[in-house]
């Protein structure tokens, strides 16, 4: 498929501008003819086209060999780890779970330095790994002519450069919701500083468990309040069987959503524990696929979103369901816990992936003059942390470039930054539907139909009358993040000790 549309992105391109300037003012083309001149100005910025062509075949084996070695490596960690008093060893990704997740924060502290041990042994390797990766990666933007690493990143999440020099310009200013929080959760732990592996452990849990009904009907519910058409929509997806939530011992954590715009549908795979966490997960996976059913009525080359704003609709959708599940926990504790994974969430968004998309600029312009050694990328990760972090935390995690596979995309450069992008964008949009519910869905069934075609900038303009490269938007989109700090660090005075 990448080979196909790449020949016909170089087709394009070989227009004559008279005969493609007839051609776009074709009825036919009015609802793809934005998409189509990114398309022509892409393969006018790349080689010719016998010479993309052969980097596209040798990148099989060369670019992407990379990244498989990176998976096959990552897959065969195993940590060890103490388990009901007996050792084993874990895959990375369950020890990072349990060494973020687990309430003991004994056993958290004993994983997580089993974790920096695994990846110590292991760094020199991954670290080769890394340089080529990147190595690669430099190297054709070089052949391109592309001065701006960047380039890519702007071009597959269609937001312009200024847009996000202001977007990372207002995440700096906004340090202190992150900073206010840390303090707080301290002092709730009664600990000095939380270390890396406190910052997504939860202070407070749920007691409150759920059925699968009682939290499809919560879906349901609060959708429908927003709009009619998003709660049939959600109806819709429960009813013909559009989501596995049924767990099992071989699933992989997390969850997904796939398009399948033939059939104009759509599949979500999660695990329901019955936890109000689960009902929210199902919330954002919905999202995605309610937006995929509006791109579905659009013409093939309308239907892909750009990498930041395919996580608008399911960042909006999150918000509706788990501001309501707040306002609807049983008990102060089940409360609090929503309210907290709240803004563990968006401070995921706002420092936490910032900071490693910071490292991961500042690691790419030095491998332009040549092999970075293992110490220089632990220190350089840790060098971002710790400017993000400042010194509210015990320790960073210099680490983190071993274990993200964001880092080793070979399809989307600089992959961690446009969830940011997207969460951002998409608290914005929810902010300006507080100030107006009422006509606001009709506005952002729109907004989202035209997200195919249309960049992030030229939507923000037509459709919410706000322009992404001046500061007021993005300042505007931490207002929900700012208020749940504000209200968590209120509710929360009667723990301190």
């Amino acid at each position: 498929m990448e080979t196909l549309i790449l020949a016909f992105n170089q087709y394009i391109a070989a227009i004559s501008e008279p005969t493609w300037n007839e051609w776009l003012q074709t009825e036919e083309l009015a609802e793809v003819r934005t998409s189509l001149k990114e398309r022509r100005k892409q393969a006018e910025d790349r080689l010719a086209p016998e010479l993309e062509q052969a980097i596209h075949t040798l990148s099989m084996n060369g670019f992407e060999g990379w990244e498989d070695l990176f998976e096959h490596e990552f897959a065969n960690l195993r940590v060890p780890a103490e388990e009901d008093g007996e050792r084993t060893e874990l895959s990375f990704d369950m020890a990072f779970m349990k060494a973020m997740l687990s309430n003991d924060r004994s056993i958290r502290s004993s994983i997580a330095a089993s974790l920096i041990e695994v990846c110590q042994e292991n760094q020199d390797r991954f670290a080769l790994i890394f340089n080529h990766f990147a190595g690669f990666r430099n190297d054709l933007y070089e052949l391109r002519g592309w001065r701006n690493p960047l380039k890519e990143m702007y071009e597959q999440n269609r937001i312009p450069e200024a847009a996000v020099s202001t977007m990372m310009k207002a995440l700096h200013e906004h340090k202190d919701l992150l900073y206010r929080f840390l303090k707080r959760k301290a002092k709730i732990e009664n600990i000095t500083k939380p270390d890396w592996y406190d910052l997504y452990a939860p202070s407070f849990t749920a007691k409150t468990t759920l059925t699968y009904e009682e939290a499809t009907d919560i879906v349901v519910k609060q959708f429908s309040q927003y709009s009619h058409k998003l709660g049939d929509f959600a109806k819709r997806a429960f009813h013909d069987g559009w989501v596995d939530a049924e767990p099992h011992p071989h699933k992989r954590h997390g969850a997904f959503c796939a398009s399948f715009p033939h059939a104009k549908e759509s599949r979500v795979l999660l695990s329901f524990h019955g936890t109000y966490q689960d009902v929210v997960t199902m919330a954002h996976e919905l999202g995605h696929a309610y937006h995929n059913t509006l791109l579905h009525e659009q013409p093939g080359f309308a239907q892909s979103a750009g990498t930041g704003l395919a996580e608008t609709a399911s960042t909006f959708a999150e918000n509706l369901v788990l501001d309501a599940a707040i306002d609807l926990a049983e008990t102060e504790e089940d409360a609090l816990s929503l309210l907290e994974m709240k803004i563990i969430n968006g401070l995921k968004y706002t420092t936490f992936i910032p900071a490693k998309f910071e490292f991961e600029k500042d690691f790419y312009e030095k491998r332009k003059q040549g092999k970075l050694s293992t110490s220089e990328i632990t220190d350089l990760m840790e060098t971002k942390e710790q400017e993000w972090f400042g010194d509210h935390l015990e320790h960073v995690n210099a680490y983190n470039w071993m274990s993200i596979p964001h880092f080793y995309d070979t399809e989307k450069a600089f992959y961690n930054l446009p969830y940011t992008i997207g969460y951002l964008f998409s608290n914005g949009i929810y902010a300006q539907y507080k100030e107006t519910p009422a006509s606001f869905p009709e506005k952002y069934d729109e907004l989202l139909s035209h997200s195919g075609d249309l960049p992030m900038d030229e939507l923000c303009s037509g459709f919410l009358d706000q322009d992404l490269t001046k500061q007021k938007f993005w300042n505007a989109s931490f207002r929900p993040l700012q208020e749940a700090i504000e209200e968590y660090i209120r509710r929360t005075e009667s723990y301190l000790s």
